[in-house]
């Protein structure tokens, strides 16, 4: 991708109702792989989620490994949450402090979204 598409994405995500950032920063988990059609559907421009979709492989490890339905399979087309996330607290300018494990990554990159967008820990939505 150029430099110009990669900024047009970053100008989608601050453009984006940060309503519509937190329902998607808590679809990512540090470890999954989203559909792409749930993130347009969560409402992230399709754009956006064509530009964070990729093909993963398996990685033939315990935790390398990609499973659908409950069975490993060698590659799977998807948007890397953590990568997603990682790159809306970026557009955002947003800092986080930095985890060895995905899962404690992601849920420290969600606190400080959450923090910058506003967002009611209750609720979920702007007050």
């Amino acid at each position: 991708m150029t430099r110009s598409t990669f900024d047009a994405v970053q100008q989608i995500i601050r453009d984006t109702d940060p309503e519509v950032l937190w329902r998607i920063a808590t679809m990512c988990d540090g470890h999954g792989i989203l559909d792409p059609q749930q993130l347009v559907e969560a409402g992230l421009h399709e754009q956006a989620v064509s530009y964070f979709t990729e093909t993963l492989k398996s990685a033939g490890t315990p935790k390398g490994t990609i499973f659908v339905d409950g069975q490993p399979v060698e590659s799977l087309e998807g948007v890397y949450g953590l990568r997603l996330l990682e790159a809306i607290a970026s557009a955002l300018n947003v800092t986080y402090p930095s985890f060895m494990g995905r899962g404690y990554q992601a849920r420290a990159i969600q606190a400080a979204l959450r923090a910058h967008l506003h967002i009611d820990e209750s609720t979920g939505t702007k007050p």
